[in-house]
């Protein structure tokens, strides 16, 4: 039996597959991993936040002004919402973090109405 063949024999890959995916669990379970997952997701909710009231300071805002209820249309909020979704994916990226990706992308619309009720009620 040569090198070549001990190397494509069933036996050692079977233990390099089992080697590799023990590695694999060791590192997704260590608290080095953890760490570093929960600072990115920190960093996308900061960088979403950050979305959030750019959007109201620079958008939002003179809205309400203009208008004598100071409430905005429902088109005026998806547009509002739709800004602020984009300035947090603006400012992830200028982070290195990936906002749609470490969020979800379902959950950034709701993470936005959170926060957007979050600062009504401030």
């Amino acid at each position: 039996m040569s090198f070549s063949d001990l190397f494509t024999s069933d036996a050692v890959l079977g233990l390099v597959a089992t080697g590799l995916a023990t590695f694999w669990t060791a590192l997704k379970g260590s608290e080095w991993y953890n760490r570093a997952r929960n600072q990115r997701y920190r960093r996308a909710i900061t960088a979403l936040e950050a979305g959030v009231d750019q959007t109201y300071r620079s958008y939002v805002r003179a809205i309400k002004d203009a208008h004598e209820d100071g409430k905005l249309t429902a088109e005026e909020r998806r547009r509002a919402r739709a800004l602020a979704r984009q300035t947090a994916i603006n400012f992830g990226q200028t982070e290195g973090i990936d906002v749609v990706r470490e969020l979800g992308q379902d959950y950034i619309d709701l993470w936005i109405s959170r926060l957007v009720r979050k600062a009504k009620a401030s």
